[in-house]
């Protein structure tokens, strides 16, 4: 008989944290950075003490510790600035380690997933409740006022309340999966078109394009694995559909000040994309990438490169970010961080969703899809990936997509 000398406070860890993931990676910055770091460190000693390394040989994983020796041991030593880039290079690993602890550690029981997703739903209200108060108010439940442009920011401070719910909001969709009391597919709909109306909503009046366009174009994708899953309720998803558009409608009709920034406003710098703002930054980011095509300038080094160049000279617009993920690892790390990276990220898909794909379970195919790709599609355009906050809601989204296939991979084999 193995004895389990798994320290006491590892497993009672494992026990709180799926209660205290949602608020702790949600509502600040370096505690949400702390959290990832933390989880990741525990679930290394859950991992020695148990010698279980399994999920260390996995395709994407192996792929992400040879994407961090390449950071370490080419990219950084060829940095503009070494001393700036290594603390990025080191804790680099810390994400995907962190999905890793999510799927082979803290989410590998139904009750623990259970338990996130409560947190998760009661986190999401309280942000709906503040962001809805704000807007109707003109303050938050915190004194925080509503950004320029009547940006909301619900208790975020900064106006990213949006796009910070549409990264959990098709996680919550998962509950379908756990929940033995959402199985019936007439509830399995209803659940889905509630959940998708209402973040669209509140997406809407946070006044933020891009976490808009992500959330109708990853909600319509749901409803297409409703239709593949369900035939017999097509009709049902069709009406839910409809009703999507004409919510849509309606509010540009209620609400044309928003509607002006959210949906016209869109379709005025998509027509002119190359002089909008982020055709600006777009090409700035690659006239950075040109200036070091192959290792890239080093990690965080971005902005400091911009502005030597002086690639925003002629345009209203700073030095921040480049507003796209794959064109700032592209300027920070080369061409070959960025061909690592793409490995990695389509391991990450091959692993998540295949199992899926193989069992034909469409509607949680598209699910996690719809999560991976939020993250990852090469056309977002936005608040960087690379920043602690949103990353650790990325990876989070990695994380779950991974416990989805590794339960689907189990009933596969068992079968």
């Amino acid at each position: 008989m193995i004895t389990d000398t798994t320290p006491t406070w590892v497993r009672y860890s494992q026990t709180a944290l799926p209660w205290l993931l949602p608020a702790l990676l949600l509502f600040s910055r370096a505690i949400a950075d702390l959290t990832v770091l933390l989880t990741g460190i525990l679930f290394l000693i859950w991992s020695f003490q148990r010698h279980d390394w399994l999920w260390a040989r996995k395709p994407w994983f192996r792929l992400s510790l040879l994407l961090w020796a390449y950071l370490l041991l080419v990219n950084l030593p060829l940095s503009v600035d070494p001393s700036d880039s290594l603390l990025y290079a080191i804790t680099f690993m810390r994400w995907p380690l962190f999905a890793a602890a999510l799927a082979y550690w803290l989410l590998t029981s139904r009750d623990r997933q259970k338990h996130f997703l409560i947190a998760l739903l009661f986190t999401s209200l309280f942000i709906v409740l503040d962001t809805g108060w704000q807007y109707v108010t003109g303050v938050d439940w915190f004194g925080i006022p509503i950004a320029p442009e009547n940006r909301l920011t619900g208790p975020f401070r900064n106006p990213v309340a949006g796009i910070m719910m549409v990264r959990v909001e098709f996680i919550l969709l998962l509950a379908l999966a756990v929940f033995s009391s959402l199985q019936s597919t007439y509830r399995q709909v209803l659940f889905i078109v509630g959940i998708l109306l209402s973040f669209l909503l509140l997406i809407f009046i946070t006044g933020e394009r891009m976490a808009f366009m992500l959330c109708v174009s990853a909600s319509l994708m749901v409803l297409l694995g409703v239709a593949l899953q369900y035939p017999a309720r097509q009709k049902l998803v069709v009406l839910g559909g409809l009703l999507l558009i004409l919510i849509i409608i309606a509010l540009m009709f209620l609400l044309p000040e928003i509607s002006q920034r959210m949906v016209f406003s869109t379709v005025e710098k998509l027509q002119n994309f190359r002089e909008s703002d982020y055709g600006q930054v777009f090409r700035g980011a690659f006239e950075v990438w040109q200036h070091y095509p192959w290792f890239g300038s080093g990690l965080h080094s971005y902005q400091a490169v911009c502005n030597e160049l002086a690639v925003m000279a002629n345009t209203p617009l700073e030095c921040t970010h480049p507003h796209n993920l794959y064109l700032h690892i592209g300027a920070e790390t080369g061409i070959v961080g960025v061909s690592l990276f793409c490995l990695m990220v389509l391991a990450i898909f091959h692993q998540a969703l295949m199992s899926l794909w193989r069992q034909k379970s469409w509607l949680l195919l598209t699910i996690s899809s719809a999560i991976l790709l939020l993250s990852f599609w090469p056309l977002i355009g936005g608040i960087s990936l690379l920043n602690n906050w949103v990353a650790a809601l990325v990876w989070l989204g990695v994380g779950w997509a991974l416990t989805v296939d590794l339960q689907h991979s189990s009933a596969e084999h068992s079968a």
